[in-house]
């Protein structure tokens, strides 16, 4: 099931996003409460189906594509709308990917720089070809042209 996650640390394995969302808070929230609207509820549930219907974007229909022989990296922003456009590409064409997220703070900003050399969202690794790009339109361009069948 999408989303799927492997916690490297526990090898907790998981689908089911409420499921996903409600380990990571027990795990690593420090005891944080899980907010409301990140609860499975009503209104959640169709805030979520609202934003999905309203956008009706690539990633929301699948698009027949070649698998490749690793997975894909991308480093993104979640509430950044670049990212999302690199992220539906992916998940249209169903390829198997690491996302790693970036948000203020994280270790994965140094990461970035130190792989890159500079810090710009989304930034895509495809270990396949070797390809390193930034950019999300024209990721969204590469995944299409270099996967879709």
């Amino acid at each position: 099931t999408f989303p799927h996650m492997v916690d490297p640390n526990t090898g907790a394995d998981m689908g089911e996003s409420g499921d996903i969302v409600e380990y990571l808070f027990k795990t690593y929230g420090g005891g944080a409460e899980l907010p409301f609207l990140l609860k499975s509820n009503p209104l959640a549930t169709g805030s979520l189906y609202l934003a999905a219907l309203s956008r009706y974007q690539p990633g929301s229909v699948y698009v027949p594509a070649k698998k490749p022989a690793k997975p894909l990296e991308l480093w993104a922003y979640e509430p950044s709308p670049f990212s999302v456009i690199a992220r539906e590409a992916l998940s249209g064409l169903e390829l198997p990917h690491i996302v790693h997220y970036c948000p203020r703070g994280s270790v994965h900003r140094d990461e970035l720089v130190a792989r890159a050399g500079i810090f710009q969202l989304p930034y895509l690794e495809d270990p396949n070809p070797g390809v390193k790009m930034f950019e999300s339109t024209e990721i969204a361009k590469y995944l299409y042209d270099v996967y879709a069948e």
